[in-house]
């Protein structure tokens, strides 16, 4: 387990919003057309960031 200084927490908190924003936005246009493996690596990598960003919020 990394462990990081509890100093970084807002930017590091604050980096994962702006991927996550960015995924989502990626996700958005990505909407009604096939499932796609891209578009399933797009959900996964916003479902892996969302589980990053609760374990480094409740740190």
């Amino acid at each position: 387990m990394i462990r990081i200084d509890l100093k970084y927490q807002p930017l590091l908190l604050e980096a994962l919003e702006e991927l996550m924003y960015k995924v989502s936005l990626e996700l958005d246009s990505l909407k009604g057309s096939p499932l796609s493996a891209h578009r399933q690596q797009l959900t996964k990598k916003q479902q892996e960031l969302e589980k990053l960003q609760q374990l480094i919020s409740h740190a």
